[in-house]
């Protein structure tokens, strides 16, 4: 899926019917672009049909609350906490070109769309002198995604229904989560081995020849 750039929006969006029809406030929407180099989950604002960036500066500093931890794979954001400096609105003056973006509106019934509208900007130092709806809006049935919804809701509840039980409890905390991380551990060491016979297959061998080889 990769990375991409949040887009705030402060002020009114073309719409269709269809989407006039949701009643949806988009401006509460999340959008994201991928055509706002570079992809770095950096905030792009729209504002009276400017583009602004967000700047934000800080630093990384020791999480007080930290629990060391060695098998978890989010060890470093939990090991230490992000620090805001400062934020600014940078009106992007050098920014020329083109750019889309996009959200989603989920259907609340199976009868309903899950809609995914994509709008697209032309801007000219910083002004959007275009904003336009990309006709015909994307959209697939809410059946199929409430339905996995259920099932998955259903799983937990039967999860957590079984946890109640003493003897389900003992063996789900010893053996099941033991035995996950155990294949997490096998999969990061066949992961490292893979990795570095690549590097053997491609660089290392060559440079093992080089060194080896007679100037």
């Amino acid at each position: 899926m990769g990375l991409f750039n949040h887009v705030k929006i402060e002020q009114d969006l073309p719409l269709n019917d269809e989407l006039k029809a949701l009643g949806v406030d988009f401006n509460q929407q999340e959008f994201q672009t991928k055509e706002l180099e570079p992809n770095i989950m950096s905030t792009y604002i729209i504002r009276d049909n400017k583009l602004f960036e967000l700047k934000i500066e800080g630093h990384w500093e020791d999480n007080p609350n930290y629990v060391v931890d060695n098998g978890k794979f989010r060890e470093f954001f939990d090991k230490n906490k992000w620090v805001k400096d400062s934020e600014e609105e940078v009106f992007r003056d050098d920014f020329t070109g083109t750019f889309t973006f996009s959200c989603y509106v989920l259907g609340k019934t199976k009868e309903s769309y899950d809609l995914f509208p994509d709008w697209k900007c032309v801007v000219i130092k910083g002004l959007l002198t275009e904003i336009s709806l990309i006709t015909p809006v994307e959209k697939n049935s809410s059946e199929k995604r409430i339905e996995a919804d259920e099932i998955f809701q259903k799983q937990l509840d039967d999860h957590e229904r079984k946890m109640r039980c003493p003897v389900y409890s003992f063996y789900f905390k010893y053996y099941v989560k033991t035995m996950n991380l155990i294949e997490w551990k096998l999969c990061k060491s066949i992961n490292f081995i893979i990795r570095f016979l690549n590097w053997l297959q491609w660089k290392g061998i060559r440079k093992i020849i080089r060194f080896l080889s007679p100037r």
